[in-house]
């Protein structure tokens, strides 16, 4: 089932429950999911890696964005790929925290930085990651 990470800062907890709940009905529409699969997709909120980790390659925000989205999950066809890009981002641009300078900005009259931009990034699953309880067909054969 699809896991979904948001790369983000200072998301409060109320805010994160509405972004969550916002992204299930996403995923569930553009990945032409059942409704009773909702209780397998999983959604985590966090902190954008710091530079000095150590622990291997981790998704990094691009310079020019402000939140990463990754997406991770079976059969992500192109068009799946775009339905989702374009269903979410939408969704989350007005969600997602501002920046306090933006919030400054408009307070003493200075023309805001642009909207607010989100890097998506997709990877396929493999089934044996995401259902454990999934048979692989060469291995009941044996």
């Amino acid at each position: 089932m699809p896991y979904l990470r948001l790369y983000s800062r200072d998301v409060p907890i109320e805010q994160k429950r509405v972004i969550a709940q916002k992204l299930i009905e996403v995923t569930l529409r553009t990945f032409h999911l059942r409704p009773e699969e909702r209780n397998r997709i999983t959604i985590q909120f966090i902190p954008p890696p710091q530079m000095s980790r150590v622990d291997g390659p981790q998704p990094s925000i691009p310079r020019d964005r402000d939140f990463m989205l990754e997406v991770m999950a079976h059969h992500l066809t192109e068009a799946k790929k775009r339905a989702f890009a374009e269903e979410a981002t939408t969704l989350l641009a007005p969600l997602l925290p501002t920046k306090a300078r933006n919030r400054i900005a408009r307070l003493l009259g200075i023309k805001a930085d642009p909207p607010r931009q989100i890097a998506l990034q997709f990877d396929e699953l493999s089934p044996a990651i995401s259902d454990p309880f999934a048979v692989d067909p060469e291995r009941r054969a044996a």
